[in-house]
């Protein structure tokens, strides 16, 4: 729908389920979120039997169906651009999935010999989706992309443990003195970073440090939208802030005014705020503020920690619970333009998705379904529509339906509230051959002209990369190797983002035992090694990226066969 035709001044709260999935068998539900201009076209559903639905919003059809989990899908995540997609279940693993790559059924033993027997489903899904799996130790709870790059995520496990993973593909350049460039690809591991909330020892004025607090388990973590943090909430109420890159405990701030563990944690879209949900029954809203703050002021909590001034500042401004129900939420988040905060019941006997004003902390409607309770809840990231999830698998589209304004798109356009007969003159749509040709290809092209779009600013700028000069200087490529290798080497530099290791200058020497070790290469030797490593620039960079279709494939006809 084009959003330029939607009326700005309508209702901006859901008020009626429009479309129900009766069949998707959901267990969690996620919009894809993002900078991409087709962000909230898809749906994903994760399963209780560990496939993985993605549904197309608009056409209300499956798209995809991912198969890896063996046990129930427990989070979701969309990378910035809708190309990348991360699952987690209780089966251990989180899996990142590659939406633009195109699977074939593979052929079987019993085909090529020429038996006809009964196979499997010729559309069922197959592992050329599947990009990277990453195993831990036990059920993870709940997975996140960094907004700033798909190679980047935040994991917490059911251990109230939380790691940082870097699943970054890299690239090995090499060179000997007397050798031309050699490029490799590198067999990564996702190279993983525990994000600790142990507590730093305190001196107790009598010359011996005193005991660390017992380290409280981190439940909940997002990444602030500019991916500089990752704000992660305990099991004893406190916010952690950590080191995005290096996943360096920054600081650690008691503004939540309770000692209940954090369940859930949402930024709004601009990151200037942060809505909490405790197991307390209660729902805070907290400000986040990056202004520096005075470097004179110190504490004496904090010696061994960074200053304030370099980490976010959070202030609590509201807190939200039902007083006389008492009742227990799941599922919080801001909607599109950050005005309301919306939060599902977790009341077995209804589906009630509670909507308040963030600005003032009142209930402004309550969104009655069906009788079974809400699991799963998200705010669609440009319209006022909510998906949710119950406990029977179905999915529930809430939407206002809106009039769209055609006068916007053109201001010379009438609307007309009943249908009527144009009367075409006789004349008006005759074009005689050989008459007035010029103007009509110039009235074409006018016409053409102004209905084109013009490329606005991005919303996320794409990283400037390694420049091939710097590339050369290290590996001293003089100026008749950089005119010989320089147009295979730029082919290869667009593709790098940072340097991550560096050898320098070595020369290999054969020890007593005859085996060679690495040292430092003396002034006047020859046969000097360097080796560098880089890693790859995000490939998920396309604004208007679309989820390529299988016209081959009817997935929708396989899901209501099989699923």
């Amino acid at each position: 729908m084009n959003a330029q035709l939607l009326n700005p001044f309508t209702i901006d709260i859901p008020d009626s389920v429009s479309t129900t999935l009766s069949s998707a068998e959901c267990s969690m539900l996620h919009f894809n979120h993002g900078a991409s201009t087709l962000a909230g076209q898809y749906l994903a559903v994760g399963r209780t039997d560990g496939f993985i639905t993605i549904w197309d919003i608009e056409t209300r059809s499956v798209l995809r169906v991912l198969a890896g989990h063996v046990r129930p899908v427990t989070g979701l995540a969309w990378s910035a651009h809708n190309r990348y997609l991360a699952s987690s279940s209780g089966d251990w693993n989180v899996i990142v999935w590659d939406l633009a790559a195109k699977s074939r059924a593979p052929v079987l033993a019993h085909e090529s010999s020429g038996v006809q027997e009964a196979g499997p489903d010729a559309r069922l899904p197959f592992a050329s989706e599947r990009r990277r799996t990453v195993r831990f130790d036990c059920a993870v709870l709940s997975v996140q992309f960094a907004p700033a790059s798909s190679g980047m995520l935040v994991v917490v496990l059911a251990s109230q443990e939380a790691y940082l993973v870097d699943v970054r593909d890299r690239v090995r350049l090499s060179k000997r003195s007397q050798g031309s460039v050699q490029v490799d690809d590198v067999e990564c591991v996702p190279r993983r970073i525990a994000l600790t909330s142990s507590a730093v020892p305190v001196d107790d004025g009598e010359g011996e440090a005193g005991d660390a607090a017992t380290a409280a388990g981190i439940t909940a973590a997002r990444f602030s939208p500019d991916s500089r943090f990752v704000v992660a909430g305990t099991s004893k109420g406190s916010l952690l802030i950590f080191d995005a890159a290096t996943g360096e405990l920054l600081d650690e701030q008691k503004v939540l005014s309770t000692s209940s563990g954090v369940k859930e944690l949402a930024f709004d879209a601009a990151g200037k705020l942060l809505v909490v949900n405790c197991n307390d029954r209660a729902i805070r809203i907290v400000a986040v503020s990056t202004t520096p703050t005075d470097e004179s002021t110190t504490d004496a909590a904090r010696p061994a920690k960074r200053p304030r001034a370099s980490t976010p500042t959070l202030t609590l401004l509201h807190k939200i619970q039902d007083m006389i129900q008492r009742t227990a939420w799941t599922n919080v988040g801001f909607s599109p333009s950050a005005d309301y905060i919306f939060a599902g019941a977790a009341h077995k006997a209804s589906h009630n998705i509670y909507v308040w004003d963030r600005t003032s902390g009142t209930l402004s409607k309550i969104l009655e379904g069906p009788k079974d309770w809400a699991v799963g809840v998200d705010w669609h990231p440009a319209r006022p529509m909510l998906a949710s999830a119950s406990n029977t698998g179905a999915v529930y589209v809430w939407f206002t339906p809106t009039e769209e304004i055609w006068s916007a798109y053109a201001p010379g356009f009438e609307e007309l509230e009943e249908n009527m007969e144009y009367e075409e003159r006789e004349d008006e749509f005759d074009f005689i051959d050989g008459k007035g040709e010029v103007d009509r290809r110039r009235q074409v092209e006018q016409e053409a002209a102004f209905v084109r779009v013009g490329d606005g600013a991005p919303r996320r700028a794409r990283r400037r990369g390694v420049q091939l000069a710097d590339v050369e200087a290290l590996l001293r490529l003089n100026g008749e190797e950089g005119g010989r290798e320089r147009k295979a080497l730029q082919m290869v530099v667009q593709r790098l983002d940072e340097l991550c290791f560096d050898s320098g200058w070595k020369q290999a020497r054969a020890g007593a035992s005859g085996e060679k070790t690495d040292e430092m290469a003396v002034d006047g030797e020859n046969d000097e090694e360097r080796l560098l490593e880089y890693t790859l620039l995000d490939d998920d960079d396309s604004d208007a990226f679309v989820i390529p279709p299988r016209l081959e494939t009817d997935y929708s006809e396989f899901y209501d066969d099989h699923m």
